[in-house]
């Protein structure tokens, strides 16, 4: 079976391994001349194609954001740079031989059912390579463009008479062209708080505008570790049995013991899990030294300056940066195929359509999780093999638009309704729902009746993706290793020198007689 594979970023990689994995043949077409998709800085901007500023660390800690049986070398840094996260991409692909498999410098133009579609399912993909446009047909297609490639804008009054620059995020590399200007920056999402930090460091201040606030969260846990480490199944299932609102409140306490949202103004209206998070740990200090300054939503634009919902004023303007969103779409693919409007995915899974008649096509990484984005792509990608193999079959197109409304009901009950919370699902959960049909869920109650040790670390860890090679289709040998070693690995990037060694041993017998004290508190409570 032949596989266009499009796009050529950590989806389309782990597209690619999932097919060979399988027995497939995969052909993955990248239009640039390099792995790596939004990841890779460049200087310049594609359009259809995501980007990164020159400053950017990813929000997921290293551990989490890890592929299933590729773990990241211990001295990378906890929350990688843009350019480590390319370096572990490049690793990944180098280990199981993937860029073989890469057409690089090639677009796809058009993708369109095949003549004989309906008997087998295949496909027309219209390719431009070196100027020349060819047409070649492919049993199935995955689709591993990813959501961030198509710029959103919001109008404002008065927009169009403003004489200063407005940028997108996407568009945004560095802070150094800014420097001593005066600048906006509009949307607290989290390219919205990167780009005003990043910002500040070269004009100062930034005004930050903002329309209804946000929750804004740390990436440092507890003791130093990763805040993401929280994503374990014991948290899970306390999700699943208490009230929404009253986890809500735990975590807004949480995030308000680190700075206090209504004293800072940034307090939405909205509760904590009714956005997606936005995740900074600097914010809060640019705020309190007002480097950073909020403001309200902008009302309208003037020739050289911006008024606010408040009424106040900002005038001599260099720049504004919307920090926006994007618009999701796939305009390369037929639309009597797909034609997303306003953001809306009705996607099984958010990766299949539910009226096509023969099931070979995939979308890879069409969701917004809680947290990392590639654990899942690349249990969706072992799911899509199964199904494009018969291994497994999706139920009926009526089962799957209930599924589609389900979720999106559940959505709008729980979001704030805007375009960007339209494919948004939570980690865990979903891992273990996608995981369930895989058929690689870890057993826990084997576990916990044979090796109770084990067993703790599966439910109270951090729930990586490495759990879902322990069993299953193409299990790793070395799973239960990384699982083992995860904590270690973590530390060991920021543990650069020997701790200092403690100038006495007495701290065990420190710890023993408070033990022997807390015995003798007991007992005298027992017997009085």
């Amino acid at each position: 079976m032949k596989v266009a594979v499009i796009g050529g970023g950590c989806c389309g990689l782990t597209s690619v391994k999932a097919c060979l994995e399988y027995g497939m043949e995969p052909v993955c077409f990248e239009r640039t001349d390099d792995i790596c998709g939004l990841w890779r800085f460049t200087e310049g901007n594609i359009e259809g194609k995501g980007s990164v500023a020159k400053s950017t660390l990813i929000k997921t800690s290293k551990e989490m954001s890890a592929f299933s049986d590729f773990p990241p070398p211990p001295e990378f840094p906890v929350y990688m740079h843009q350019e480590y996260v390319c370096k572990y991409f490049r690793l990944y692909a180098d280990n199981f031989d993937l860029k073989k498999h890469v057409r690089f410098n090639t677009e796809v133009e058009r993708i369109s059912k095949a003549d004989d579609f309906v008997e087998n399912g295949r496909w027309k993909l219209k390719i431009k390579e070196a100027g020349a446009v060819t047409e070649e047909i492919y049993d199935a297609v995955m689709v591993c463009t990813g959501h961030h490639a198509y710029k959103h804008y919001v109008k404002f009054p008065g927009m169009d008479l403003f004489k200063g620059e407005v940028v997108h995020t996407h568009d945004y590399k560095y802070s150094a062209p800014y420097k001593n200007k005066t600048a906006v920056v509009v949307g607290v999402g989290n390219s919205g708080c990167d780009a005003a930090v990043d910002l500040c460091h070269v004009t100062s201040p930034v005004y930050l505008s903002t329309r209804r606030g946000a929750w804004v969260q740390k990436n440092i846990g507890r003791n130093g570790l990763p805040g993401d480490f929280v994503e374990t199944r014991w948290r899970k299932f306390w999700a699943s049995v208490l009230p929404q609102s009253w986890i809500d409140s735990i975590e807004e306490y949480k995030v308000n013991k680190n700075f206090d949202h209504k004293t800072y103004s940034i307090k939405p209206k909205h509760r904590i899990s009714g956005q997606h998070p936005s995740l900074n740990d600097d914010l809060p200090l640019r705020l309190a030294s007002g480097t950073v300054k909020l403001k309200p939503n902008i009302r309208r634009f003037t020739e050289t300056g911006v008024e606010f919902d408040d009424g106040s004023c900002l005038e001599n303007v260099d720049v504004v940066i919307l920090a926006t969103g994007y618009d999701y779409g796939y305009p390369f693919i037929d639309k009597d195929v797909v034609d997303i409007r306003e953001n809306v995915i009705d996607f099984y899974l958010y990766e299949f359509l539910p009226d096509l008649e023969k099931q070979t096509m995939a979308f890879i990484g069409c969701y917004q999780p809680t947290g990392a984005i590639m654990p899942i792509a690349e249990m969706q990608c072992r799911y899509a093999m199964q199904v494009f193999k018969g291994e497994k079959i999706l139920p009926n197109p009526d089962k799957m638009w209930g599924d589609i409304q389900r979720r999106r009901t559940a959505m709008k009950n729980r979001y704030v309704n805007t375009q960007r919370h339209t494919i948004q699902v939570d980690y865990v959960p979903f891992l273990d729902e996608m995981a369930v049909k895989v058929g690689c869920k870890p057993n826990l109650l084997k576990f916990a009746l044979t090796d109770p040790v084990f067993f703790l670390k599966l439910v109270f860890g951090p729930c990586t993706a490495y759990q879902f090679r322990l069993s299953g289709p193409h299990p790793w040998r070395g799973a239960r290793e990384a699982i083992e070693n995860q904590w270690d690995r973590t530390r060991r990037a920021t543990m650069v020198r020997d701790p200092p060694v403690a100038r006495s041993g007495h701290s065990g017998l420190y710890a023993l007689a408070v033990l022997a004290l807390l015995l003798v508190v007991i007992i005298s409570m027992l017997y009085r």
